[in-house]
């Protein structure tokens, strides 16, 4: 992994527990999104702070989850779609 912060590191962690390969679900990361705690609140600043910065690889996103991208580009294309999916009713955010 690329030397990252700690927001992006805690990011990264708690994304894979629901984004990974082997345990991909979106839905079920929305629904404990919606609850308002700490650690919800926390991983939409983290998320944000990801989005802001950039500074996530596809390399490094599928090291942590096992699901992969073709670029740093297409990566960056799918979190804007899961964020948007988890806090602005977008549409579900396929992987491709």
């Amino acid at each position: 992994m690329t030397q990252v912060d700690l927001r992006t590191q805690a990011w990264m962690k708690d994304i894979g527990l629901y984004c990974g390969a082997n345990t991909n679900d979106p839905t079920r990361l929305k629904e404990i999104s919606a609850e308002r705690t700490e650690w919800s609140d926390r991983l939409k600043r983290n998320f944000e702070h990801v989005l802001t910065e950039r500074n996530v690889t596809a390399l490094d996103y599928e090291n942590q989850t096992d699901v992969s991208f073709d670029s740093d580009s297409d990566l960056h294309a799918y979190l804007h779609r899961l964020y948007d999916y988890l806090y602005r009713s977008g549409p579900f955010p396929d992987l491709i």
